[in-house]
């Protein structure tokens, strides 16, 4: 089961919108992120104080001690007791120091891990691998009767790197707001915690992980495990540099990218919560033992409601990205189906009301002189496309309907009561609009009938004329079916294609009895076809208006109801089985 089977409209989600990416596009977008990162270069030194226990000092503090010796320029294997930089080192009390650098090292990009590797529940389970462009460890190694050794290892070039390793749980990051960091970085705090609409860029995406990995006691990965220097690291020196990276502030990883304002969106999501989805089987069961290939069909899934309330994450049953498609696109969004419905009627509803007309008919004659008036105009109180509920099956050709339309105006005029009932006229003109909106694939189909009935008739004496046999003289279908795509610069577009078919009535008026005789039938009939003529070319007119204008509404707004944000572009766009409206998302390169 794939993205198709979407229905977050059954009662066990209940989200507004679905935001699923790839382990496989959110590992190469975090790294293309890391490739353009600037961060702040912090360096850890300690030293012995006079009860030989180890503590930390200032990196410039130490240099002025050690008489200007830098331990990161002394070569690995020096001999301590004739280099004067490590004898100014011993004497300055020196122990070891580690030096890094958030970044993407200078490796083969095969060599690098996996930033992050999804795991599998509502917590949003991640192995977040930090990656540094540059990782240096220093330091006096003990040996037995007063041995010394000097050590000095960098993060090999061109091989394997090392990096900062730890198991983070997304769904219980969070950044305080008032954090001790300057006012730029204080705002990028607010911009990329505190605004859903960002919730789904990967430069957010990296702040949790990143701030998450400062809450944890990380593992060094790769680093030789071997010297006293690597006990110090795992011991002290490791705390001490997440220490120092609070010291700045939490986003301190963050300092070098910010975001541009979001693009417009038609939905505001008011709470995003998330959790992480394996690759089910064919019986919606997670993968035993699964490949890497599967492993990077694992999806981050972000869940979206426009309450305040973060939704509660619930497990799915079907895949967002099947195995097969992995490397075509980062991932899905998925619209909850009566989300898009409302948004849609608030697009089609306010071109409905010109089509709506209220009918009139005022009949009285007197003798032989017959007073006849049709009229139309727009009705003060049109009616416009409401859900059809419940969602009925799809009709035969694979469309369903999900919305409809109704109007009726009827108008009955005679002159019966009239004090001269040697003769009498009647009349109807009734007015009857209806319509449907129906979806399939990438289409949605707007269909408009617009019927006038019209009838005149008298009595002469005992003898009734039908002058004009009741039919519907107006009844034409608009047919609107609008194409779902994107444009080259992946915004949301349709394209669309109308027709109208017409099944009028012929115009048949044939007076009778002293109507068709003493001249009148030309004011009756001229009257009669000049209100039929008017009514046809009026809604013709409105037909054509109403579908320019829900064209012109539904592209101007290229986002539709994605909560607007540039992290991604869109591809293909459809419906569907349970009618949530589907996109496929490829992520935008963050440099």
């Amino acid at each position: 089961m794939s993205a198709s089977q979407s229905n977050l409209s059954d009662l066990h989600y209940g989200y507004d919108l679905v935001v699923a990416v790839t382990q496989a596009s959110v590992d190469v977008t975090l790294k293309e992120l890391l490739l353009g990162l600037s961060a702040p270069e912090v360096t850890i030194c300690y030293v012995y104080d006079d009860s030989n226990n180890l503590v930390p000092i200032d990196y410039q503090t130490l240099l002025v001690n050690a008489q200007g010796s830098d331990p990161f320029k002394v070569p690995n294997g020096s001999n301590p007791t004739t280099s004067k930089d490590l004898v100014n080192l011993t004497n300055a009390n020196f122990a070891g120091g580690v030096r890094a650098q958030i970044g993407l090292p200078d490796v083969p990009f095969a060599n690098l891990p996996p930033i992050a590797t999804l795991g599998a529940g509502t917590s949003a389970p991640v192995l977040f691998n930090l990656l540094c462009a540059e990782f240096q460890i220093t330091g006096f190694e003990y040996g037995p009767r007063g041995s010394t050794t000097w050590y000095n290892a960098s993060q090999p070039s061109g091989g394997t790197p090392w990096y900062f390793s730890a198991n983070v749980y997304l769904n219980s990051t969070t950044i305080d707001p008032n954090s001790p960091v300057p006012p730029a970085v204080q705002q990028r705090i607010q911009q990329l915690q505190h605004e859903v609409q960002n919730a789904f860029s990967i430069q957010k995406l990296f702040l949790d992980l990143s701030t998450a990995v400062l809450e944890s006691v990380p593992k060094v990965v790769g680093v030789p495990s071997t010297s006293q220097v690597w006990n110090l690291i795992t011991t002290v020196f490791l705390g001490a540099y997440f220490s120092e990276l609070r010291k700045n502030g939490d986003p301190v990883l963050n300092y070098s990218f910010t975001l541009n304002s979001p693009r417009p969106t038609t939905l505001e999501l008011g709470s995003v919560s998330r959790e992480c989805c394996p690759l089910l089987d064919a019986s919606g069961q997670p993968i035993n033992n699964p490949t890497p290939a599967q492993l990077n069909a694992t999806t981050l899934v972000y869940t979206g409601t426009q309450s305040k309330t973060p939704p509660v994450p619930a497990p799915f049953t079907w895949n967002w990205v099947e195995l097969g498609d992995v490397s075509a696109f980062s991932g899905i969004e998925a619209v909850r189906r009566d989300v898009f419905l409302t948004y849609f009627n608030r697009l089609i509803n306010p071109s409905v009301a010109p089509l709506c007309q209220a009918t009139n008919v005022s009949l009285t004659h007197d003798g032989e002189t017959f007073y006849v008036s049709y009229t139309s105009t727009q009705s003060s109180s049109p009616q416009v496309f409401r859900p059809i509920m419940p969602i009925p099956a799809p009709a035969a050709d694979g469309f369903t309907d999900v919305l409809s339309l109704t109007f009726t105006c009827n108008s009955h005029g005679d002159d019966s009561e009239s004090a001269k009932i040697f003769a009498e006229i009647w009349g109807d003109f009734n007015y009857n609009l209806t319509g449907t909106a129906a979806i399939k694939d990438n289409q949605i189909r707007i269909t408009v009938r617009a019927q006038a009935y019209m009838s005149f008739a008298h009595r002469e004496v005992f003898v009734n004329y039908t002058d004009l046999a009741g039919a519907n003289y107006y009844d034409k279908t608009l047919t609107v079916l609008y194409t779902l795509g994107v444009d080259q610069n992946g915004a949301l577009q349709v394209t669309q294609a109308s027709n109208v078919a017409d099944n009028s009535a012929k115009w048949d008026f044939s007076p009778g009895g002293i109507l068709g005789i003493v001249g009148a039938e030309d004011d009756v009939k001229n009257g009669l076809t000049a209100v039929e003529q008017n009514l046809a070319s009026y809604i013709d007119s409105a037909f054509t208006g109403y579908v320019d204008n829900m064209t012109s509404t539904i592209n101007g707004y290229n986002a539709w109801v994605f909560a607007g944000n540039d992290a991604f572009t869109f591809k293909k766009v459809s419906f569907s089985q349970g009618l949530d409206l589907i996109a496929q998302l490829t992520y935008v390169n963050p440099s």
